[in-house]
C-alpha cells in the first residue's frame, strides 16, 4: 500500500514534521510520499500543475493508495483522482478542504484544475468548527462516506498531534 499526502498552499516544511513522523509511525510497511516539496498558493497555475501531475505520475503505476490530504491539497487530490486513468485509490480523506468553498480565488482555481465536484473513491472529510479559514460546513464534499468535525482550528490537523490521532483513528485507517 501506498500512502499520498498533500498539503495546502503555504505549508511550510517545519508544519508538516508531526504528520511525517506519525504516518511512518501508523504505517511501517508502507510506502509513503509528501507531495510537500513546492510551496505554492492557489493561485499560481504553474506550481499546482507541477503538483498535479506528480500525483497523477504516482497514481497511474496501479499501485493501491491511500490519499491523505489537507486544505487547498484535497482540490488537488480529486483533480489527480479525477485525471488519473490507472488509480488504484482505495480512500480519499480530507482535512479543512474548501470542497464547497467558492470565494477568495477558490472557484477560479478549481476550474483551471478542471476538479470534478466528485470522485468515484471512497471520501471521507474531517472539518474544524473553529476554523476561519475554511469553515466546517464548506469542508464536507458532497460524496464524503462520513463527515467528522473536530472542536479545532484549520492548522490543528496538522500540528496537533491529538486531532492527527483523531483522524487517523475515525477515517478507520489500520492503525497498530
Amino acid at each position: 500500500m501506498r500512502i499520498i499526502f498533500i498539503p495546502g498552499i503555504i505549508t511550510w516544511s517545519f508544519y508538516m514534521k508531526g504528520w511525517k513522523k506519525d504516518l511512518p509511525h501508523y504505517f511501517p510497511n508502507d510506502e509513503i510520499v509528501f507531495l510537500d516539496e513546492l510551496l505554492y498558493l492557489h493561485t499560481q497555475q504553474n506550481k499546482m500543475n507541477k503538483i498535479v501531475q506528480k500525483g497523477i505520475e504516482l497514481l497511474n503505476d496501479g499501485k493501491e493508495t491511500i490519499i491523505l490530504s489537507h486544505s487547498f491539497g484535497g482540490i488537488l487530490g480529486k483533480t489527480m483522482i479525477d485525471q488519473a486513468k490507472n488509480h488504484q485509490v482505495k480512500k480519499f480523506i480530507t482535512m479543512a478542504t474548501p470542497h464547497e468553498m467558492n470565494i477568495f480565488g477558490v472557484r477560479k482555481a478549481k476550474q483551471f484544475l478542471k476538479t470534478p465536484k466528485t470522485v468515484s473513491v471512497e471520501t471521507q472529510s474531517f472539518g474544524g468548527f473553529l476554523d476561519l479559514i475554511v469553515p466546517y460546513f464548506w469542508s464536507k464534499p458532497q460524496n464524503s462516506i462520513q463527515h467528522d468535525n473536530f472542536w479545532c482550528e484549520h492548522i490543528s490537523f496538522l500540528l496537533i498531534p491529538a486531532t492527527r490521532r483523531k483522524v487517523l483513528k475515525n477515517c478507520q485507517v489500520r492503525t497498530p
